[in-house]
């Protein structure tokens, strides 16, 4: 697997990978991290088609998503 790009952002680390015929969506915030995969195969053939999908209503749903973690967390560890 191989590191293409990462995207700037306030918050989270954003990476895009290649790894053998899928591009590799990365999001981390402190001890989480989400990771979406997409086949070459798809519509999303390059990092910029990858790229493109790091909208407003993408990243609000990964917040959710990391807000969720958290709190699954917080219950794990009473």
């Amino acid at each position: 697997m191989r590191l293409i790009a990462q995207i700037p952002h306030p918050r989270l680390q954003i990476s895009i990978f290649k790894s053998d015929l899928k591009f590799i969506l990365k999001f981390e915030a402190g001890p989480f991290e989400q990771v979406y995969k997409f086949m070459e195969s798809e519509r999303y053939c390059d990092a910029d088609s990858i790229r493109a999908l790091l909208t407003q209503d993408l990243l609000k749903d990964v917040f959710t998503i990391f807000d969720q973690m958290n709190q699954n967390y917080q219950n794990i560890n009473g």
